[in-house]
């Protein structure tokens, strides 16, 4: 008799221990599984929600003038290798300059980086059709603007510094966000028909900062890359420009470090 009891106790002790170790088990999956839930986001912009924006990246591009097959291929890589260096829910904003609007440069592309699949819930999301989502629309905008930039010739104007005020003004690109970064493609000719104009031999820092009462935009807390598209038969005038107007520029917007890639 007492040895049936103590058998049946010490099912009871094991059927207790085994129902704890199973509430442990299932409590650690739920709270695996809330870990994993993807936190809100904006429909369009895919961006989180419940915090601010940590990192944003601005391509502006200056298509004014036709870019020949080299410029394309320079651009493509340009644009995979910034998109390489987001970070989950990093912005990526792809913006071409406007010469009718500079002030109001086209957006092309404005979304963040997705969660990686690997790091997802498929109970809560579709992760991997989110990112294929981002892909497809990242390369139909990439081919887009490819195939645009390769049309026409030479505009009449070439307003790229309205356009980087227009960049620094954007209040999704607004100082509080830590980490900001702009990559401006560009053959580097400032050329306002009306106003100022690296065409003139003269031209420098000191008179366009002569002629500009706004003074340049700010860029403080930026890191600028700079991707040069060579125009062979202005190529004295992009060499004096990059050597004298936009450094000084550059300095002038307090912008917080300057990468200028090789010519092609």
């Amino acid at each position: 008799m007492r040895s049936a009891r103590r058998g049946r106790t010490g099912r009871g002790i094991v059927g207790l221990i085994l129902i704890g170790v199973a509430m442990l088990v299932l409590g650690g999956l739920g709270a695996a599984s809330f870990m994993l839930r993807a936190p809100p986001t904006d429909p369009e912009t895919l961006c989180r929600t419940d915090i601010p924006l940590g990192a944003h990246t601005i391509v502006l591009v200056d298509s004014t003038d036709r870019l020949e097959a080299r410029h394309r291929r320079k651009l493509r890589a340009v644009l995979a290798q910034e998109r390489a260096r987001l970070s989950q829910y990093d912005r990526l904003t792809i913006l071409r300059l406007n010469v009718r609007r500079p002030q109001e440069p086209a957006v092309l592309f404005s979304r963040c980086l997705p969660r990686p699949p690997e790091q997802t819930n498929p109970l809560f999301e579709n992760a991997r059709m989110t990112q294929a989502r981002w892909d497809e629309e990242f390369a139909a905008v990439l081919d887009h603007a490819l195939r645009s930039a390769s049309a026409g010739g030479p505009q009449r104007a070439s307003p790229i510094i309205a356009s980087l005020r227009a960049v620094a003004a954007d209040p999704d690109f607004e100082a509080s966000i830590p980490h900001r970064r702009l990559v401006l493609v560009s053959d580097l000719l400032e050329h306002d028909p009306q106003g100022f104009s690296l065409y003139v031999s003269d031209a420098d820092y000191a008179h366009w900062r002569a002629a500009a009462p706004q003074g340049p935009p700010d860029f403080a807390q930026v890191d600028l890359r700079v991707v040069p598209i060579d125009r062979p038969d202005q190529a004295e005038r992009q060499a004096a420009a990059l050597e004298t107007f936009w450094p000084a520029f550059f300095d002038a917007t307090d912008v917080n470090s300057v990468s200028i890639d090789p010519a092609p």
